[in-house]
């Protein structure tokens, strides 16, 4: 084992006392420096069983990245204590439950709305509630995911009925495509909540796509601003949109696999498409974009690269029979494919865009391996190698914003 957890261990306690000198008055700072203490000889304490064993489970995963949440809000707590003095906290790691879905826990939203509205102190003028952390029904520790803490806002604002969330974040709103790829990206000044919800499912890293459901249901208006810019108008995720352009911004997903599951055996035979998605569900595989032909040969997913090699053996391991017979191919996956998702509510009422779409990826000598456009017309996804990525949104932006 590594011993170097322990010297960590021993600068993140001292980077949160750093914290605690410039925030607090040294006349007030043993006790909650003590608490710093107590949750460092815990953390301690969950490292060297990992370090004897030799194995991380998931439990003690869950326990060890709890702890940042813990202390910085014990920090932020006592602070906004001092300079308001009427402030409430709520512990989320004991009011927010999640239940195991498909192998993975997921919020159980029924019994963390209850327990929000039944310890929420309406007196108070500040109620400070740590993000991330939450509570399996057995009561083992749990989270929330990556952007868990803007997920832990949207369920505090739905169980309250709030008049707005706010989220706080690095950048200033959701913008036309990613500022690090297109140089001409902008922020847009409103979308909708389904437009906002596809645009985190595919890829735009601004917004935890958990967080908008939530809100969603309860018509609650979401504000996303920057936290480095609080004067940026940011943007607005509410029931309205804007249909004066036809694409609201433009996503990639990169690090795709694409699977080709085919065979003569799929033609007219019923459930073996099915059987293929309950055996991708039953070993936690999400399936990303599916394509079908229409000769109902062959069935084309894209799903996440790293999942790849594991899809293809349980693919391959459920049609055995089928293979051996020669009614089924034998499956393998292509990595190194990207997801370019062109977005807007407006696309619907817009003739014309993938061919205009087409003709441009064209003329850039960028080569489309598959297409699919949902059914409400809110989402067109393009399959391109992951290579040419990048060079298609600039493209696409080019066209549909640019000019």
């Amino acid at each position: 084992g590594d011993i170097s957890y322990r010297e960590i261990s021993a600068q993140i306690e001292k980077r949160h006392y750093d914290f605690i000198d410039a925030l607090i008055d040294p006349s007030q700072q043993n006790d909650l420096k003590g608490k710093i203490h107590n949750y460092i000889t815990r953390l301690d304490k969950v490292l060297e069983s990992i370090y004897f064993l030799n194995e991380l489970s998931e439990r003690a995963y869950y326990i060890i990245v709890s702890f940042g949440e813990r202390m910085s809000n014990d920090i932020i707590y006592r602070y906004l204590q001092i300079h308001n003095g009427n402030v409430d906290f709520l512990d989320s790691s004991q009011i927010i439950i999640t239940r195991p879905v498909g192998g993975k826990e997921h919020v159980n939203r029924t019994v963390t709305y209850e327990n929000i509205r039944k310890n929420w102190n309406p007196n108070a003028d500040i109620t400070v509630a740590p993000g991330f952390i939450s509570k399996s029904e057995k009561g083992y520790a749990t989270t929330l995911g990556r952007g868990g803490s803007d997920y832990t806002a949207a369920l505090y604002a739905a169980a309250l009925d709030a008049s707005m969330l706010e989220i706080w974040t690095d950048v200033s709103g959701i913008y036309t495509s990613d500022p690090r790829k297109v140089e001409k990206a902008y922020p847009l000044d409103k979308v909708s909540y389904r437009e906002a919800l596809e645009l985190s499912n595919f890829g735009a890293k601004v917004i935890y796509a958990p967080t908008v459901q939530p809100v969603m249901e309860k018509k609650i208006p979401m504000k996303i601003l920057n936290t480095f810019q609080p004067n940026d108008e940011g943007t607005l995720v509410s029931t309205e949109t804007s249909h004066d352009i036809p694409i609201k911004a433009i996503s990639t997903m990169e690090n795709i696999a694409m699977i080709t599951f085919s065979g003569t055996g799929l033609v007219g035979t019923t459930g073996i498409a099915g059987r293929l998605f309950s055996m991708l569900s039953r070993n936690n595989i999400n399936i990303t974009i599916i394509c079908q032909a229409s000769s109902e040969m062959s069935i084309c997913l894209a799903i996440d690269a790293k999942d790849a090699d594991k899809a293809v053996k349980a693919i391959n391991e459920e049609f055995d029979f089928e293979i051996r017979k020669d009614t089924v191919n034998k499956t393998v996956a292509e990595n190194d494919y990207a997801i370019v998702a062109m977005v807007g509510e407006g696309m619907k009422n817009y003739a014309g865009l993938t061919g205009k779409a087409f003709t441009a990826l064209g003329n850039a000598n960028i080569n489309i391996h598959a297409i699919v456009q949902d059914s409400t017309e809110v989402n067109v996804s393009i399959i391109v190698k992951k290579v040419d990525a990048t060079n298609a949104l600039n493209v696409l932006h080019d066209v549909f914003f640019n000019n």
